[in-house]
């Protein structure tokens, strides 16, 4: 009988696939250990989930963790939380990660020496004993704990005889000017909540409340703002990710931005006048105050077009309500609180206090020692024992120098974390604690809203609650005067309802106020930044990513793997440089400079591009801390100096920012006619395809996306995506099933960007199924481009004959460290090397979801299934759903004339549509 090549691989494959695993010499387990007594609602096989916060940044996001067989394997947003509504950034994606990271500890350590945790609570309490005896301060360090246990510590503190205001909060990535010029502004201290969705205009002042902040719920409400029709502007040196979702960059002459907005102040206060409903007093100071900042003094000094100001001003009094923010990062010098108070008087003139800002009631201040009397005391020997929690000054370089000097005159040092850190280095005992999947807290992330953390699962290694080991040590020296009893999550749960622990959070009644400016408001004008440093360097531009959401190097993987959506770098930062800057110098993308600031040197590749401004170096916050000087403040006002190195760094191959092709698959319209032209029925020559229950099928509105990377970061944890490190991703190697590619145009004068997540199309008539050999590929009945793993041979046709460039090779069995593999996907298989893969559109949660309707006897609704990436998008970008459903989302999406499907010409049929991006023009 004559066999085919094609007949014989179709059928040769399950030997061959019996055959591999017979000869796998690695050989798995084959036996499980069931619960001794099992919980009565755990049933294997079925996921349970527990509501929670995200602890990785100050933000602190509601969180639903999804745990099987005692494991986390994934974290979502909580839905009903009111901060983040069910979505989470890269970084609480990754967050999973960290609980089975292999660096974790699970042992306490002296100095290079494990202990046992008895003789870990002895040293405890023996170097805190010896600072009482000294009659020396006990100081806890801590990084923000606005809930419960930042209470202990103060408590703690006392029982220990010692001032309760000896904490410390260590959050290097706060932004106290802008409390400062709120509280200049209008004379008390007051928490301020901005409204972006309600704003028809929005004004950053180099504020990157896309990257910073909280910036799952201020993405989703600035695309919230977007979509009613609002427009913004954002004024600093560099397009950030926040510059680049605004309608409009202004790019004024670095370490002026003060004198724009005391410009821009002018022109509202002269054509409000009495309108604008300031006192009479307080309208002539204003009006005497910011006489010499006329448009064309503003002008000169910030090298703009003087109509640019004027511009700015008639649309902040034509779009009521307005919104101004900042300053940012980027733009904040050593007088930021005076252009932070210049702002809220913008604000206040233009009518917003009330309405886009709303102002509530600070929350009691607990007594505190601020870092820099910490500094003082220690070098000064007056302080005997620091106790240090989640808090690494020394990670920072030289911008805490005089801490980590003056901490070498303390006799004892112990700090809690879950990895050894720069500051863990240098103490005298070290302490794992939980980590915040496996730990009672709370956390008041803004007033009236409390969030609870609860722990979702047991710990994974032997570690202990640090609340618990300082009550544990109090009891040891006999001093536990007005500490709990019990453990600190017993205590903790105790004051909680059960209904609030099972939903995540308790609400509060806080009422708003409407605060009035202070009479003698801007008394001190905001003054220019002034740049330290080399003489002949480059103002140094600070820079806020995703990726160092906490200001230092991430430990995370999977965020160092992830490139960045505009410069294309992974594994490394980088430094952005303009053309006109870089060409002088013989400056390409990728060569390797040295850079010196006032605070000591790194080494980074170049980034070519005109998304910055001439005669400056941006640099990621992450980095730039190498570069500042010792001040304790991580913002503008250094200077750099360049210094080729003769190396070269390659950017990553997949969604490199910038990629050839992206401009040819996104598409625009102008937002007064906001469709694109019908598609052209093609003739096929394939039979219609008929999908006869549900069409399942994936919609990304480039209009909201803002390339955070969220939904690629969410994709990797769900699917068990292999993460391959920085020589493979050099290599084009890179297991991403969605990465994101950026457009950016310049045919408008300035950069304009838009963001493509391509992940598999799902095509009906899909060119990969009809050249697979082993028929591994195929369309189901439900329209998914299916992969079946165990026939695929690794022929890699599939992958030349796919027009979109979405499938992904496994070059290697990649390597995953015992713990790493503790928090893989049990629904996803996790492939071996010569398989190829792609998107499957999370087939797995298809048939989870299905499987729960047929157990609750009903049909399916639009909403029970989520794909990863749609679960995590915190603009709601990207949408899943059943085309066959009438009135589901997607269908509506669908139907709107701005969507449109890639390389339409080809006549694939993709399942995946796009909706264009809207242009406003400048304004």
């Amino acid at each position: 009988m004559k066999v085919s090549r094609r007949g014989f691989l179709g059928t040769a494959v399950g030997a061959l696939g019996t055959g591999a695993l017979a000869g796998c010499s690695d050989k798995l387990p084959r036996y499980l250990v069931p619960h001794a007594i099992p919980p009565d609602d755990a049933t294997p096989g079925l996921a349970r989930h527990y509501r929670t916060v995200c602890r990785e940044c100050p933000a602190s996001c509601g969180a639903t963790a999804r745990v099987r067989e005692g494991r986390a394997v994934k974290l979502e947003g909580n839905p009903d939380y009111p901060i983040g509504r069910g979505a989470l950034c890269p970084r609480g994606q990754a967050s999973i990660e960290g609980l089975y990271a292999p660096g974790r500890l699970g042992t306490p350590r002296a100095g290079e020496k494990e202990i046992d945790w008895g003789e870990a609570e002895k040293q405890f309490a023996a170097g805190l004993q010896r600072a009482l005896d000294d009659k020396k301060l006990v100081v806890v360090v801590t990084r923000p704990e606005t809930g419960q246990l930042g209470k202990l510590f103060g408590t703690w503190l006392e029982a220990l005889g010692q001032a309760p205001a000896q904490v410390v909060t260590f959050d290097p990535m706060d932004r106290p000017w802008l409390r400062q010029g709120q509280e200049r502004a209008f004379g008390t201290a007051l928490r301020a909540v901005p409204d972006l969705a309600s704003a028809k205009l929005i004004l950053s002042i180099g504020d990157d409340f896309v990257e910073e902040g909280s910036p799952v719920e201020q993405a989703r409400a600035f695309a919230d703002q977007r979509a009613a029709g609002g427009r913004s502007i954002y004024v600093g040196p560099r397009l950030s990710l926040t510059a680049a979702a605004a309608d409009q960059w202004i790019s004024v002459e670095p370490g002026t931005e003060s004198i724009f907005v005391l410009g821009l102040l002018r022109q509202v206060v002269d054509r409000a006048g009495s309108r604008a409903g300031l006192e009479p007093g307080t309208l002539e100071n204003l009006q005497r105050r910011l006489a010499p900042f006329d448009a064309a003094t503003v002008a000169a000094r910030t090298r703009i077009d003087p109509k640019r100001l004027q511009e700015v001003a008639t649309a902040l009094l034509s779009a009521r309500p307005s919104l101004c923010l900042g300053p940012g990062r980027a733009v904040a010098g050593a007088d930021a609180a005076a252009l932070a108070e210049t702002v809220q008087v913008l604000n206040a003139v233009l009518g917003n206090v009330g309405q886009t800002l709303r102002f509530f009631p600070a929350a009691p201040a607990q007594p505190s020692m601020e870092l820099a009397e910490l500094t003082r005391k220690a070098a000064a020997g007056d302080v005997g024992a620091v106790v240090f929690h989640h808090a690494d000054p020394a990670g920072y370089g030289p911008v805490y120098a005089g801490l980590t000097g003056a901490l070498a005159r303390v006799p004892f040092i112990a700090t809690f974390v879950n990895e050894l850190d720069d500051t863990a280095r240098k103490a005298h005992l070290v302490l794992p604690d939980n980590y915040f999947l496996e730990n009672w807290s709370d956390v008041r992330t803004r007033p009236g809203v409390v969030g609870i953390q609860q722990p979702v699962m047991e710990p994974v290694l032997g570690t202990r609650a640090a609340a618990d080991e300082f009550l544990a040590v109090a009891r040891v020296l006999g001093k536990t005067t007005g500490l709990p009893k019990e453990t600190f999550g017993e205590a903790l749960r105790a004051t909680f309802q059960p209904k609030e622990i099972e939903q995540g959070f308790r609400l509060e009644e806080v009422a708003a106020v409407v605060p009035s400016l202070s009479a003698g408001v801007l008394a001190q004008l905001p003054s220019v930044v002034t740049f330290h440093g080399p003489e002949q360097g480059l103002p140094l531009v600070i820079a806020p990513t995703f990726r160092h959401l906490d200001g230092r190097q991430p430990r995370s993987a999977l965020l160092q793997e992830i490139p960045d959506p505009l410069s294309g770098f992974s594994w490394t930062g980088w430094v952005e440089l303009n053309s006109t800057t870089a060409s002088p110098l013989g400056l390409k993308t990728g060569d390797v400079l040295a850079l010196e600031g006032p605070g000591g040197r790194c080494e980074l590749p170049a980034f070519v591009t005109d998304s910055v401004r001439a005669g400056v170096a941006a640099v990621p916050v992450g980095d730039a801390t190498a570069l500042l000087e010792s001040k304790g403040f991580i913002g503008a006002g250094a200077r750099v100096t360049l210094r080729r190195t003769g190396g070269r760094v390659e950017r990553s191959h997949t969604g490199v920012g910038g990629a050839k092709g992206a401009e040819k698959l996104v598409r625009t319209v102008e937002a007064p006619a906001a469709a694109l032209p019908p598609a052209v029925p093609l003739p096929s020559m394939y039979p219609p395809v008929e999908h006869p229950v549900h069409h399942w099928a994936l919609s990304i509105d480039l209009d909201r996306c803002n390339g955070c990377g969220a939904c690629t970061a969410a994709c990797y944890v769900e699917n068990n995506l292999a993460i391959v490190g920085a020589d493979q991703v050099a290599r084009g190697r890179s297991m991403s099933w969605l990465p994101i590619m950026a457009d950016v145009d310049k045919s408008h004068g300035t950069p304009e960007v838009s963001y493509l997540p391509l992940g598999c199309q799902h095509c009906t008539a899909a060119p990969c199924e009809s050249v697979c050999p082993t028929f591994a590929t195929y369309h189901t009945p439900e329209g998914l481009n299916a992969q079946v793993y165990a026939r695929c041979i690794g022929t890699r046709y599939c992958e030349n004959n796919c027009p979109y460039g979405v499938r992904r090779f496994n070059f290697y069995d990649w390597p995953r460290a015992p713990s790493e593999r503790l928090g893989l996907n049990p629904d996803v298989t996790v492939r071996e090397r010569g398989v190829t893969e792609k998107c499957t559109l999370c087939s797995q949660r298809i048939r989870t979801g299905e499987e729960q309707a047929k157990f609750e006897k009903r049909g399916l609704r639009d909403g029970d299934i989520v794909s990863a990436c749609a679960a995590s998008c915190p603009t709601q970008a990207i949408v899943f759903g059943d085309l066959k459903d009438p009135n589901s989302a997607i269908a509506r999406r669908a139907a709107d004339g701005r969507a449109y499907k890639l390389l339409e010409e080809l006549n694939t049929q993709p399942g995946v549509f796009y909706l264009a991006r809207r242009r406003r023009g400048s304004t």
